[in-house]
C-alpha cells in the first residue's frame, strides 16, 4: 500500500537525534572536495560538461565504522533559478558572522557522498544558446551524469550503491521531472522549495516579459532579497554575500519549462501539471521539505502535494517553520538539514 504522510513520524524525528548524535558536523580538515567535469552528449549531437564539486568524509570512508552503508551513498544537488553549486556549500564552507551554511560539508560530515552540480547555462558548465537549454535537455544531461555514477567509469572514479536526487526550487523541478522521464537513475528523491500544488508565484506578466528579453536571466539583488528570504530569520549579511558571490543565470528556455507550471497552477489543472512536471510518473521514494515563510512556494499551498507523487512507494511532506525560500541561507537552516539526512537514512540507506 502506499504511503502518503502529511508530516514526518515520530520516528523519523527520533533518527534525526540520533543522528546529530553519532555523526559530528564537518570541518575542512574532515571533508575531500574533488572538481570533477561529466561529458554529455545532447539533443544536437554535440558534446558539453556538466561540472561539479564531490565532497567526501577526509580519506576512506569504508574505513569508517560509523558510517556504514551511508559510505556508497551519494547525494546529488540542483540548485534553484539564478543560483549554481554555490548555494550548497556558501562561502566555501567557512563562517559568515559565526554561522555556517554548507550543506555539502555538513552531509559529507554525516558520511555521505555529495555531488554538487552546476546546471548546464550555470556556474562552470558548459553554456550554449539559453534557448536550446530546456527542462528535456537539462535532463537528458542530468540522467547520463546519475547513470555514470553506478559505474567507475565517470570523473570521480567512484561507484555508488545509491543515489538520491536533492533538489532546491527549479532544480527540484529538473529533479521531478528527470525522475519521471528517465525512471531510476536515482534511489530517492528529496524536494525543497518546490510545489505542485495549485496556486500563484509572485511573478507579474510584465516582470515575466522582462525577465524573457535576454537569453541568460539573471535577477537583481532587491527582488533576489524579497523572494529568497525571510528577514526575521536571515542575516543581512548573508543576504549580501548572496547577491555579491552568489547569483548566476537562469537559461531561458529553462524558464519558459517553468512559467508553463506555474501557469497550470495558476489556473488549478491538475493534469496539465502532471503532464508538465511528470511527478505522477515518479516512482522512488519521495521527500517534499516546504517552508511557511516561502513567498513562491509556501506550505500552505500544499496540503495535497503528496498526491502529485501517485507512483511513488513513499511521500513524506516535510514543513519547516519561520524559513523563507532559500533554505540553506537562511540562519535555522539545521533542522531542515537534518529532517533530510534522517529521511535518507531512514528511507534510502537503511531501507
Amino acid at each position: 500500500m502506499k504511503k502518503f504522510l502529511a508530516v514526518l513520524l515520530f520516528a523519523s524525528l527520533l533518527l534525526t537525534t540520533i543522528s546529530g548524535a553519532v555523526f559530528a558536523q564537518s570541518s575542512d580538515s574532515l571533508v575531500d572536495v574533488q572538481r570533477v567535469a561529466f561529458p554529455v552528449t545532447l539533443a544536437d549531437n554535440q558534446t558539453y560538461t556538466l561540472v561539479g564539486y564531490l565532497y567526501m568524509p577526509h580519506g576512506n570512508p569504508n574505513n569508517l565504522p560509523q558510517c556504514g552503508k551511508r559510505s556508497d551513498t551519494v547525494q546529488v544537488t540542483l540548485s534553484g533559478a539564478t543560483y549554481n553549486h554555490k548555494y550548497w556549500d556558501a562561502n566555501d564552507g567557512g563562517p559568515i558572522n559565526g554561522a555556517t551554511y554548507s550543506y555539502a560539508r555538513y552531509m559529507a560530515g554525516q558520511c555521505y557522498g555529495v555531488l554538487t552540480l552546476d546546471r548546464l547555462g550555470t556556474g562552470e558548465s558548459s553554456r550554449p544558446s539559453g534557448d536550446f537549454i530546456n527542462k528535456t535537455v537539462e535532463a537528458d544531461a542530468l540522467a547520463q551524469d546519475l547513470s555514470a555514477l553506478r559505474t567507475t567509469h565517470n570523473p570521480a572514479h567512484r561507484k555508488f550503491k545509491r543515489i538520491v536526487l536533492v533538489g532546491h526550487s527549479f532544480g527540484s523541478f529538473l529533479s521531478v521531472f528527470t525522475l519521471g522521464e528517465y525512471g531510476n537513475v536515482a534511489d530517492g528523491l528529496v524536494v525543497t522549495g518546490w510545489i505542485q500544488s495549485p496556486g500563484t508565484v509572485p511573478l507579474t506578466p510584465e516582470y515575466v516579459q522582462q525577465l524573457l528579453q535576454t537569453p541568460y536571466i539573471t535577477v537583481v539583488p532587491e527582488v533576489r532579497a524579497a523572494l529568497y528570504y525571510s528577514p526575521a530569520a536571515a542575516d543581512p549579511a548573508v543576504i549580501a554575500y548572496d547577491n555579491a558571490n552568489l547569483s548566476d543565470t537562469l537559461p531561458r528556455g529553462f524558464f519558459l519549462d517553468g512559467v508553463g507550471v506555474f501557469t497550470a497552477r495558476a489556473l488549478g489543472d491538475v493534469a496539465q501539471i502532471k503532464a508538465l512536471t511528470k511527478s505522477d510518473q515518479v516512482n522512488v521514494p519521495v521527500f517534499v521539505q516546504l517552508g511557511d515563510n516561502d513567498v513562491l512556494f509556501p506550505s500552505a499551498l500544499a496540503v495535497n502535494e503528496a498526491s502529485f507523487y501517485s507512483n511513488a512507494p513513499l511521500v513524506n511532506v516535510d514543513n519547516l517553520t519561520n524559513i523563507g525560500h532559500g533554505f540553506n541561507l537562511h540562519t535555522n537552516h539545521l533542522t531542515g538539514w537534518q529532517h533530510i539526512d534522517a529521511w535518507i537514512d531512514a528511507n534510502i540507506v537503511n531501507n
